[in-house]
């Protein structure tokens, strides 16, 4: 199945011991709601298959839906695929049982017809959790989306923590802070065809700017100009009609000390067209846009 991120780690580890260690790169809870095919709230009902792949066992659940908050309102079931027994287990290993029941975020299985994953560690959410998932789904809703452009639309969708309560210094100063942002630029596809947007760093093909409610510009750290390497097949992101994803990593704004509104001016550019590496539209232009959050 498609993965957003990937665990780092080594395979020397995975063979040397049976239940290794592994991390995974941040994604932002948004994100994975905005790729997937289904959320929904329900309970593993029952097992109902198994399913032999690449030697290994997997497990087929049938989840009963009590709730759908992405996807057909006449959702009743869906079933759910995992890593079964083996002998050793991988630590990227995601299992489920029977009678669990939560918040599901699903992505289809590319090879068993409506059968689906929960394969990232945060796909899968308690019941305690479901108010925080639906202000997730209404921040998605509320994204501000730019004038499409062939096609391809541009937003941002920012993280903000809570550094009220904590003691925050730099270069060994006291700084009274109230939060801690971080910009993650999205594009869209709102045509009607799939189409390609290229995300190569090198190109520096992502812009922010960051502006306080002073009225005062915010340096901003761009993390997705990291990286090197020749253009690659990798760089070429698929965006299916109605998509969302994202571009780079996410954008560090400086601490925030002053409440009030914020506002961010965006920017994506694409020159580059596919030569040998995919077949299909590979989209080329510009594209500007605006957001805003608050910081109270």
């Amino acid at each position: 199945m498609k993965k957003i991120l990937f665990p780092l780690i080594a395979l020397a580890s995975v063979l040397a011991v049976s239940n290794a260690k592994a991390s995974w790169a941040y994604v932002p809870l948004e994100l994975r709601m905005a790729g997937a095919k289904y959320i929904v709230v329900g309970k593993i009902d029952r097992i109902v298959d198994g399913i032999e792949r690449n030697n290994r066992t997997y497990d087929v659940g049938a989840i009963k839906v009590q709730q759908v908050l992405k996807g057909p309102k006449t959702l009743k079931e869906v079933k759910l695929m995992w890593p079964g027994p083996a002998p050793f287990a991988l630590s990227t290993d995601i299992k489920f049982r029977k009678g669990q029941e939560g918040v599901w975020i699903l992505y289809p299985d590319k090879e068993e017809k409506d059968v689906y994953w929960a394969s990232f560690p945060t796909d899968y959410q308690s019941l305690k959790n479901l108010t925080k998932v639906k202000e997730k789904m209404k921040a998605l809703k509320a994204i501000t989306w730019s004038k499409p452009v062939e096609g391809l639309q541009l937003g941002a969708i920012v993280e903000q923590s809570d550094l009220r309560n904590q003691k925050i210094t730099v270069k060994g100063r006291p700084v009274k802070a109230l939060a801690r942002a971080t910009a993650y630029i999205v594009l869209r596809n709102s045509g009607k065809t799939p189409t390609y947007a290229v995300n190569f760093p090198q190109d520096k093909q992502l812009t922010l700017k960051a502006i306080g409610p002073d009225g005062r510009e915010l340096p901003i750290a761009l993390g997705n100009r990291l990286g090197g390497g020749k253009l690659a097949k990798h760089h070429f992101l698929q965006l299916m009609p109605g998509a969302i994803r994202s571009m780079g990593y996410g954008m560090s704004l400086p601490l925030i000390t002053k409440a009030g509104e914020y506002t961010m001016e965006m920017g994506y550019a694409n020159k580059r067209k596919s030569g040998d590496l995919v077949k299909g539209f590979v989209w080329t232009g510009k594209l500007k846009g605006k957001a805003t959050f608050e910081v109270k």
